[in-house]
Protein backbone atom coordinates (compact mmCIF):
# COMPACT_ATOMS: atom_id res chain seq x y z
CA UNK A 1 0.00 0.00 0.00
CA UNK A 2 1.22 3.49 -0.62
CA UNK A 3 2.39 5.16 2.44
CA UNK A 4 0.87 8.68 1.76
CA UNK A 5 -2.43 6.71 1.06
CA UNK A 6 -2.01 5.15 4.41
CA UNK A 7 -0.85 8.16 5.80
CA UNK A 8 -4.08 9.69 4.39
CA UNK A 9 -6.32 6.96 5.85
CA UNK A 10 -5.25 7.24 8.87
CA UNK A 11 -5.72 10.71 9.58
CA UNK A 12 -9.12 10.03 8.04
CA UNK A 13 -9.70 7.63 10.71
CA UNK A 14 -8.84 10.27 13.64
CA UNK A 15 -11.57 12.58 12.74
CA UNK A 16 -14.17 10.62 12.12
CA UNK A 17 -13.69 8.61 15.31
CA UNK A 18 -14.00 11.01 18.49
CA UNK A 19 -11.94 11.29 21.36
CA UNK A 20 -12.93 9.45 24.72
CA UNK A 21 -14.86 12.22 27.06
CA UNK A 22 -13.83 11.56 30.52
CA UNK A 23 -16.43 11.02 32.72
CA UNK A 24 -17.67 13.67 35.27
CA UNK A 25 -15.93 13.75 38.47
CA UNK A 26 -18.40 12.16 41.37
CA UNK A 27 -19.58 14.96 43.68
CA UNK A 28 -17.86 14.73 46.94
CA UNK A 29 -21.33 13.52 48.68
CA UNK A 30 -21.03 10.52 46.44
CA UNK A 31 -17.53 9.87 46.98
CA UNK A 32 -18.17 10.15 50.44
CA UNK A 33 -20.96 7.85 50.70
CA UNK A 34 -18.80 4.93 49.19
CA UNK A 35 -15.75 5.25 51.18
CA UNK A 36 -18.23 5.31 54.02
CA UNK A 37 -19.55 2.07 53.04
CA UNK A 38 -16.28 0.61 52.33
CA UNK A 39 -14.73 1.97 55.79
CA UNK A 40 -17.40 -0.06 57.76
CA UNK A 41 -17.51 -3.40 55.31
CA UNK A 42 -13.48 -3.17 56.42
CA UNK A 43 -14.11 -2.23 59.73
CA UNK A 44 -12.52 0.92 59.98
CA UNK A 45 -13.80 3.53 62.89
CA UNK A 46 -15.19 6.18 61.49
CA UNK A 47 -17.06 7.09 64.25
CA UNK A 48 -13.90 7.45 66.13
CA UNK A 49 -12.87 11.19 65.91
CA UNK A 50 -9.51 10.31 65.21
CA UNK A 51 -10.74 9.23 61.63
CA UNK A 52 -11.52 11.30 58.97
CA UNK A 53 -12.45 10.69 55.47
CA UNK A 54 -10.95 13.75 52.60
CA UNK A 55 -11.43 13.57 49.05
CA UNK A 56 -8.15 14.31 46.88
CA UNK A 57 -7.40 16.76 44.41
CA UNK A 58 -4.68 15.29 42.17
CA UNK A 59 -2.97 17.52 39.39
CA UNK A 60 -3.53 15.17 36.42
CA UNK A 61 -6.86 12.94 35.59
CA UNK A 62 -6.10 9.58 35.55
CA UNK A 63 -9.76 8.67 35.58
CA UNK A 64 -10.46 7.84 38.65
CA UNK A 65 -11.80 9.59 41.90
CA UNK A 66 -10.14 9.28 45.57
CA UNK A 67 -11.27 9.74 48.90
CA UNK A 68 -8.62 8.56 51.91
CA UNK A 69 -9.36 7.85 55.45
CA UNK A 70 -6.60 9.74 57.45
CA UNK A 71 -6.16 8.56 61.17
CA UNK A 72 -4.69 12.16 63.14
CA UNK A 73 -4.13 13.19 59.47
CA UNK A 74 -1.26 10.08 58.45
CA UNK A 75 -3.39 8.59 55.11
CA UNK A 76 -4.39 4.84 56.15
CA UNK A 77 -6.65 3.74 53.01
CA UNK A 78 -7.03 5.03 49.98
CA UNK A 79 -10.53 4.17 48.25
CA UNK A 80 -9.90 5.40 43.96
CA UNK A 81 -13.15 4.53 42.06
CA UNK A 82 -13.06 4.07 38.29
CA UNK A 83 -15.05 6.45 36.92
CA UNK A 84 -16.77 4.48 34.18
CA UNK A 85 -17.19 1.49 35.93
CA UNK A 86 -17.34 2.28 39.53
CA UNK A 87 -14.56 -0.06 40.17
CA UNK A 88 -12.53 1.02 43.35
CA UNK A 89 -9.07 0.39 44.36
CA UNK A 90 -6.09 1.51 46.17
CA UNK A 91 -3.11 1.82 44.29
CA UNK A 92 -1.82 3.73 46.69
CA UNK A 93 -1.53 1.21 49.97
CA UNK A 94 -0.96 -2.08 48.24
CA UNK A 95 -2.54 -2.24 44.84
CA UNK A 96 -6.30 -3.53 45.98
CA UNK A 97 -9.83 -4.14 44.37
CA UNK A 98 -12.48 -4.35 46.72
CA UNK A 99 -15.27 -6.53 45.72
CA UNK A 100 -18.36 -6.01 48.64
CA UNK A 101 -22.19 -7.10 47.51
CA UNK A 102 -23.13 -3.55 48.76
CA UNK A 103 -21.13 -1.36 46.11
CA UNK A 104 -21.98 -3.81 43.09
CA UNK A 105 -25.42 -1.97 42.50
CA UNK A 106 -23.36 1.31 42.95
CA UNK A 107 -20.93 -0.24 39.96
CA UNK A 108 -23.94 -1.36 38.01
CA UNK A 109 -25.44 2.34 37.85
CA UNK A 110 -22.00 3.79 36.69
CA UNK A 111 -21.55 1.20 34.42
CA UNK A 112 -25.18 2.07 32.97
CA UNK A 113 -24.50 5.65 32.84
CA UNK A 114 -21.36 5.32 30.91
CA UNK A 115 -22.07 2.38 29.10
CA UNK A 116 -18.52 1.35 29.74
CA UNK A 117 -18.44 -2.49 30.44
CA UNK A 118 -16.45 -3.35 33.78
CA UNK A 119 -12.69 -4.08 33.23
CA UNK A 120 -10.98 -7.13 33.74
CA UNK A 121 -8.29 -7.56 36.76
CA UNK A 122 -5.62 -7.27 34.20
CA UNK A 123 -7.19 -4.01 32.85
CA UNK A 124 -7.44 -2.30 36.07
CA UNK A 125 -4.07 -3.52 37.41
CA UNK A 126 -2.94 -1.58 33.94
CA UNK A 127 -4.96 1.36 34.38
CA UNK A 128 -3.65 1.86 38.01
CA UNK A 129 -0.23 0.92 37.76
CA UNK A 130 -0.71 -1.96 39.37
CA UNK A 131 1.37 -5.14 37.97
CA UNK A 132 -1.77 -7.23 39.62
CA UNK A 133 -4.69 -6.58 42.02
CA UNK A 134 -4.98 -7.97 45.47
CA UNK A 135 -8.89 -8.49 46.32
CA UNK A 136 -10.04 -7.01 49.61
CA UNK A 137 -13.73 -8.40 50.45
CA UNK A 138 -13.71 -9.03 54.11
CA UNK A 139 -13.62 -7.49 57.53
CA UNK A 140 -9.84 -6.97 58.49
CA UNK A 141 -9.81 -3.93 60.49
CA UNK A 142 -9.77 -4.66 64.34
Amino acid sequence: MDPMLLTSTLALIALVVPPEKPRPHMSAAQLNDIATILAHDEGWPLGDPDYTLDPMHPDTDDGFDSIGIYKKAHLVRMYSIERSTGEVVDFLRGCEVFRFDDIKSFQSKIRQQSQAPALTDQQLAAKAGCTKLTVVNTRWVH
